[in-house]
Protein backbone atom coordinates (compact mmCIF):
# COMPACT_ATOMS: atom_id res chain seq x y z
CA UNK A 1 0.00 0.00 0.00
CA UNK A 2 2.98 2.38 1.29
CA UNK A 3 4.54 1.39 -2.20
CA UNK A 4 1.25 2.29 -4.23
CA UNK A 5 0.99 5.64 -2.36
CA UNK A 6 4.92 6.54 -3.30
CA UNK A 7 4.67 6.13 -6.57
CA UNK A 8 1.19 8.29 -6.91
CA UNK A 9 3.22 11.10 -5.31
CA UNK A 10 6.05 10.23 -8.24
CA UNK A 11 3.38 10.64 -10.66
CA UNK A 12 2.04 13.74 -9.20
CA UNK A 13 5.08 15.53 -8.92
CA UNK A 14 6.17 14.43 -12.72
CA UNK A 15 2.59 15.88 -13.89
CA UNK A 16 3.29 18.99 -12.27
CA UNK A 17 7.34 19.30 -13.01
CA UNK A 18 7.94 22.10 -15.53
CA UNK A 19 10.81 21.44 -18.38
CA UNK A 20 13.13 24.37 -18.54
CA UNK A 21 14.28 25.29 -22.10
CA UNK A 22 17.47 25.26 -23.27
CA UNK A 23 17.83 28.77 -24.60
CA UNK A 24 15.55 32.10 -23.07
CA UNK A 25 15.69 35.41 -24.96
CA UNK A 26 15.57 38.24 -21.90
CA UNK A 27 15.22 42.00 -22.71
CA UNK A 28 17.94 43.14 -20.42
CA UNK A 29 21.60 42.78 -19.79
CA UNK A 30 20.73 40.50 -16.98
CA UNK A 31 18.08 37.39 -16.45
CA UNK A 32 15.27 37.97 -14.26
CA UNK A 33 13.05 35.75 -12.45
CA UNK A 34 10.14 36.42 -14.76
CA UNK A 35 12.35 35.94 -17.69
CA UNK A 36 12.02 31.67 -16.88
CA UNK A 37 8.45 32.09 -14.54
CA UNK A 38 6.46 34.20 -16.47
CA UNK A 39 3.97 36.52 -14.18
CA UNK A 40 5.57 35.75 -11.20
CA UNK A 41 4.43 37.80 -8.25
CA UNK A 42 7.65 39.35 -6.59
CA UNK A 43 10.41 39.17 -9.31
CA UNK A 44 14.19 39.71 -8.72
CA UNK A 45 17.47 39.60 -10.31
CA UNK A 46 18.88 36.19 -10.88
CA UNK A 47 22.31 37.07 -13.04
CA UNK A 48 23.68 39.63 -14.45
CA UNK A 49 25.57 39.40 -17.87
CA UNK A 50 29.12 40.60 -18.32
CA UNK A 51 30.20 44.06 -19.39
CA UNK A 52 29.99 44.24 -23.19
CA UNK A 53 28.76 40.35 -23.07
CA UNK A 54 25.13 39.87 -24.59
CA UNK A 55 24.96 36.35 -23.56
CA UNK A 56 25.36 33.84 -20.82
CA UNK A 57 25.24 29.99 -19.93
CA UNK A 58 24.57 28.55 -16.94
CA UNK A 59 24.99 25.41 -14.94
CA UNK A 60 21.16 23.41 -15.04
CA UNK A 61 22.02 22.07 -11.62
CA UNK A 62 23.03 25.93 -10.26
CA UNK A 63 19.99 27.85 -11.85
CA UNK A 64 17.68 24.76 -10.44
CA UNK A 65 19.53 25.32 -6.90
CA UNK A 66 18.86 29.33 -7.24
CA UNK A 67 15.03 28.44 -8.59
CA UNK A 68 14.10 26.13 -5.19
CA UNK A 69 15.53 29.13 -3.45
CA UNK A 70 12.62 31.05 -4.60
CA UNK A 71 10.54 27.92 -3.69
CA UNK A 72 9.90 26.71 -7.15
CA UNK A 73 10.62 23.30 -6.57
CA UNK A 74 8.92 21.83 -9.23
CA UNK A 75 11.94 22.98 -12.95
CA UNK A 76 13.39 20.09 -14.14
CA UNK A 77 16.09 20.18 -16.80
CA UNK A 78 17.20 17.78 -19.69
CA UNK A 79 20.19 20.35 -20.54
CA UNK A 80 23.29 20.14 -18.75
CA UNK A 81 23.53 24.08 -19.50
CA UNK A 82 20.64 26.98 -20.08
CA UNK A 83 21.73 29.50 -22.50
CA UNK A 84 20.75 33.83 -21.75
CA UNK A 85 21.09 36.03 -24.60
CA UNK A 86 19.94 39.93 -24.79
CA UNK A 87 17.43 40.87 -27.22
CA UNK A 88 18.84 42.51 -30.13
CA UNK A 89 17.53 45.89 -30.73
CA UNK A 90 17.09 45.43 -34.98
CA UNK A 91 14.11 46.17 -37.01
CA UNK A 92 12.48 42.35 -38.22
CA UNK A 93 9.30 43.80 -39.62
CA UNK A 94 11.05 42.05 -43.36
CA UNK A 95 11.07 39.14 -41.41
CA UNK A 96 7.99 38.99 -39.79
CA UNK A 97 6.23 39.29 -43.32
CA UNK A 98 8.01 37.09 -44.60
CA UNK A 99 6.94 34.75 -42.02
CA UNK A 100 3.28 35.80 -42.58
CA UNK A 101 2.88 35.07 -46.04
CA UNK A 102 3.92 31.42 -45.24
CA UNK A 103 1.41 30.42 -43.06
CA UNK A 104 -1.31 32.29 -44.93
CA UNK A 105 -0.45 30.28 -47.87
CA UNK A 106 -0.11 27.11 -45.75
CA UNK A 107 -3.08 27.45 -43.90
CA UNK A 108 -6.83 29.01 -45.97
CA UNK A 109 -8.12 30.12 -42.94
CA UNK A 110 -5.56 31.46 -40.60
CA UNK A 111 -6.17 34.04 -37.78
CA UNK A 112 -2.42 34.89 -37.16
CA UNK A 113 -2.57 37.42 -33.64
CA UNK A 114 1.16 37.81 -32.90
CA UNK A 115 4.66 37.09 -34.19
CA UNK A 116 7.77 37.13 -32.10
CA UNK A 117 11.10 37.02 -33.80
CA UNK A 118 14.62 36.60 -32.16
CA UNK A 119 18.68 36.16 -33.42
CA UNK A 120 19.65 33.35 -31.51
CA UNK A 121 22.88 35.24 -31.33
CA UNK A 122 22.85 39.04 -30.01
CA UNK A 123 23.16 41.56 -33.11
CA UNK A 124 23.09 44.68 -33.18
CA UNK A 125 21.52 45.52 -36.63
CA UNK A 126 20.92 43.88 -39.35
CA UNK A 127 22.86 42.84 -42.62
CA UNK A 128 22.21 45.38 -45.19
CA UNK A 129 21.07 42.67 -48.20
CA UNK A 130 19.60 39.11 -47.07
CA UNK A 131 17.53 36.29 -48.10
CA UNK A 132 15.18 34.37 -45.83
CA UNK A 133 15.08 30.46 -45.52
CA UNK A 134 12.17 27.88 -43.87
CA UNK A 135 12.61 24.98 -43.82
CA UNK A 136 9.87 22.29 -45.80
CA UNK A 137 7.81 21.55 -42.74
CA UNK A 138 8.40 24.76 -41.02
CA UNK A 139 4.75 25.71 -40.94
CA UNK A 140 3.77 22.86 -39.33
CA UNK A 141 4.35 24.28 -35.87
CA UNK A 142 4.23 27.82 -33.61
CA UNK A 143 7.86 27.20 -33.14
CA UNK A 144 10.11 28.12 -35.65
CA UNK A 145 13.93 28.08 -36.25
CA UNK A 146 15.05 29.45 -39.46
CA UNK A 147 18.12 31.66 -41.09
CA UNK A 148 18.98 34.69 -42.81
CA UNK A 149 21.90 34.44 -45.41
CA UNK A 150 23.88 37.36 -46.28
CA UNK A 151 25.12 37.69 -50.18
CA UNK A 152 28.68 36.11 -48.55
CA UNK A 153 27.04 33.09 -47.90
CA UNK A 154 27.12 34.04 -43.75
CA UNK A 155 24.12 32.48 -42.05
CA UNK A 156 22.11 34.38 -39.04
CA UNK A 157 19.91 31.80 -36.70
CA UNK A 158 16.61 33.13 -35.51
CA UNK A 159 13.50 31.88 -33.44
CA UNK A 160 10.24 32.67 -34.01
CA UNK A 161 6.62 31.93 -32.11
CA UNK A 162 3.69 32.35 -34.14
CA UNK A 163 0.19 32.55 -31.97
CA UNK A 164 -2.83 32.12 -34.28
CA UNK A 165 -5.80 30.26 -34.97
CA UNK A 166 -6.53 27.67 -37.73
CA UNK A 167 -9.68 25.99 -39.24
CA UNK A 168 -8.82 22.37 -39.46
CA UNK A 169 -11.13 18.85 -40.41
CA UNK A 170 -12.16 16.76 -37.42
CA UNK A 171 -13.71 13.26 -37.58
CA UNK A 172 -17.40 13.81 -36.78
CA UNK A 173 -17.89 9.60 -35.71
CA UNK A 174 -15.25 6.92 -35.74
CA UNK A 175 -14.54 6.17 -39.82
CA UNK A 176 -13.38 2.80 -41.18
CA UNK A 177 -10.72 2.51 -43.34
CA UNK A 178 -11.27 3.29 -47.17
CA UNK A 179 -14.31 4.83 -46.23
CA UNK A 180 -15.09 8.17 -48.84
CA UNK A 181 -14.91 11.52 -46.21
CA UNK A 182 -17.72 14.05 -46.31
CA UNK A 183 -19.27 16.39 -44.73
CA UNK A 184 -21.13 13.71 -42.95
CA UNK A 185 -18.49 12.00 -41.09
CA UNK A 186 -15.81 15.32 -40.83
CA UNK A 187 -16.55 18.66 -39.43
CA UNK A 188 -14.76 21.85 -39.21
CA UNK A 189 -12.96 23.42 -36.23
CA UNK A 190 -10.99 25.85 -34.51
CA UNK A 191 -8.00 25.27 -32.56
CA UNK A 192 -4.89 27.34 -31.31
CA UNK A 193 -2.04 26.63 -34.02
CA UNK A 194 0.93 24.12 -32.17
CA UNK A 195 2.30 21.51 -34.03
CA UNK A 196 1.55 18.77 -36.33
CA UNK A 197 3.46 15.96 -37.95
CA UNK A 198 1.53 16.16 -41.25
CA UNK A 199 -0.37 19.34 -42.88
CA UNK A 200 -3.72 19.22 -41.54
CA UNK A 201 -6.52 18.84 -44.01
CA UNK A 202 -8.55 22.59 -43.79
CA UNK A 203 -10.93 22.35 -46.69
CA UNK A 204 -12.91 18.92 -47.71
CA UNK A 205 -13.62 18.69 -51.59
CA UNK A 206 -16.26 16.43 -52.39
CA UNK A 207 -15.45 12.42 -53.97
CA UNK A 208 -11.56 13.49 -53.36
CA UNK A 209 -10.79 11.28 -50.15
CA UNK A 210 -10.57 8.40 -48.28
CA UNK A 211 -9.61 6.88 -44.92
CA UNK A 212 -5.94 5.50 -45.00
CA UNK A 213 -7.12 3.57 -41.75
CA UNK A 214 -9.09 3.91 -38.98
CA UNK A 215 -9.33 7.06 -37.65
CA UNK A 216 -11.13 7.84 -34.14
CA UNK A 217 -13.87 10.41 -33.32
CA UNK A 218 -12.38 13.83 -32.95
CA UNK A 219 -8.77 12.81 -35.00
CA UNK A 220 -7.37 15.95 -36.36
CA UNK A 221 -7.23 14.75 -40.25
CA UNK A 222 -3.89 15.60 -41.71
CA UNK A 223 -2.76 14.47 -45.56
CA UNK A 224 -1.21 11.12 -43.63
CA UNK A 225 -4.63 10.31 -42.69
CA UNK A 226 -5.83 10.45 -45.85
CA UNK A 227 -5.40 8.45 -49.94
CA UNK A 228 -7.69 9.68 -53.06
CA UNK A 229 -10.82 8.26 -53.45
CA UNK A 230 -10.61 4.81 -55.19
CA UNK A 231 -13.81 5.48 -58.23
CA UNK A 232 -12.58 2.08 -59.65
CA UNK A 233 -11.88 -1.16 -58.01
CA UNK A 234 -10.07 -3.75 -59.61
CA UNK A 235 -12.61 -6.33 -60.91
CA UNK A 236 -15.44 -3.86 -60.88
CA UNK A 237 -17.83 -3.84 -63.76
CA UNK A 238 -16.77 -0.35 -65.88
CA UNK A 239 -18.87 1.06 -68.13
CA UNK A 240 -16.99 2.50 -70.96
CA UNK A 241 -17.85 4.81 -73.59
CA UNK A 242 -15.59 5.00 -76.94
CA UNK A 243 -15.97 8.45 -79.44
CA UNK A 244 -15.22 7.11 -82.67
CA UNK A 245 -15.54 9.62 -85.34
CA UNK A 246 -18.58 11.27 -84.37
CA UNK A 247 -20.18 8.12 -82.82
CA UNK A 248 -20.83 6.88 -79.58
CA UNK A 249 -19.96 3.62 -78.54
CA UNK A 250 -20.92 2.14 -75.20
CA UNK A 251 -19.60 -1.09 -73.78
CA UNK A 252 -18.62 -2.89 -70.24
CA UNK A 253 -15.51 -3.97 -68.71
CA UNK A 254 -14.05 -5.61 -66.07
CA UNK A 255 -11.54 -3.48 -64.71
CA UNK A 256 -7.65 -5.08 -64.32
CA UNK A 257 -6.88 -1.96 -61.66
CA UNK A 258 -7.77 0.39 -59.39
CA UNK A 259 -8.38 3.94 -60.30
CA UNK A 260 -8.52 7.16 -58.81
CA UNK A 261 -10.69 9.58 -60.76
CA UNK A 262 -8.80 10.95 -64.34
CA UNK A 263 -6.06 8.29 -63.65
CA UNK A 264 -5.19 5.40 -66.61
CA UNK A 265 -6.16 1.97 -66.22
CA UNK A 266 -6.62 -1.21 -68.02
CA UNK A 267 -10.02 -3.04 -68.62
CA UNK A 268 -10.70 -6.20 -70.24
CA UNK A 269 -13.88 -6.14 -72.34
CA UNK A 270 -16.35 -9.02 -73.13
CA UNK A 271 -14.15 -10.53 -75.76
CA UNK A 272 -10.98 -10.21 -73.49
CA UNK A 273 -8.87 -7.53 -75.13
CA UNK A 274 -7.28 -5.44 -72.99
CA UNK A 275 -8.02 -1.67 -73.25
CA UNK A 276 -6.56 1.53 -71.66
CA UNK A 277 -9.21 4.09 -70.24
CA UNK A 278 -9.29 7.08 -68.39
CA UNK A 279 -11.63 7.20 -64.81
CA UNK A 280 -14.01 9.67 -65.35
CA UNK A 281 -16.64 8.96 -62.48
CA UNK A 282 -17.48 5.63 -60.24
CA UNK A 283 -17.21 2.68 -62.68
CA UNK A 284 -17.24 4.98 -65.46
CA UNK A 285 -14.10 5.41 -67.84
CA UNK A 286 -13.72 6.59 -71.14
CA UNK A 287 -11.08 5.28 -74.31
CA UNK A 288 -8.57 8.05 -74.78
Amino acid sequence: MMKTFLLFILLLCHLHASELQRHYIVNHHYVLLSDIIPHVKQDATLFTMKPHKHIMRIKEKKLLTLLHDYGYTHFTSKYSYIYFTQRSPINTQKIKKAIYQLYTKSYKNIKIHTIDVDARSFMKQLPKSYTIHFKRKAPLSQNLIFYIQTPKKRRIFFNAMIKANIQVLIARKNIHKDNPLNSLNTKKKSIILSKFFAMPLQILKKNLYQAKHNLHQGKILTTRDVVSLVYIHRGALVSVTLHNNGIIINFSARALQNGHLHDFIKVKNENGKTIRVRVRGHNIAEVI
